[in-house]
């Protein structure tokens, strides 16, 4: 099945959504709760997945989007699970992906054109 641009940038902004609503508990939560770091885990995936699977019109246009790193995270998480370290997840989670869901809300309205 494939998805268009704007559905996939839907995508992100959702799990970007949940990502927040997990920092929004705070790093001990996290730390504590397996199920918060599991949900979180899974929405960096679906990220990677999505940025990864844009078109690349789309890319091209939005050369700032992060798409070879969420990537690599997505692969880490899908395939080197052992070695994912907390901190560098925390990070991303409380830094990188508010800002990518920032830059996302500002071109979302040109998203599948």
């Amino acid at each position: 099945m494939t998805r268009r641009d704007d559905e996939r940038i839907q995508d992100i902004l959702e799990a970007c959504g949940r990502l927040a609503e997990i920092a929004a508990r705070g790093r001990s939560s996290y730390d504590e709760d397996w199920v918060a770091r599991d949900a979180a885990n899974y929405n960096l995936t679906v990220i990677g997945e999505a940025l990864d699977g844009l078109s690349a019109e789309f890319v091209a246009r939005h050369r700032d989007l992060p798409v070879r790193q969420a990537k690599s995270l997505r692969n880490k998480l899908a395939h080197e699970y052992f070695v994912a370290d907390s901190d560098i997840l925390w990070d991303t989670i409380t830094r990188d992906i508010p800002a990518l869901a920032t830059r996302l809300a500002a071109i979302s309205g040109t998203a599948g054109q």
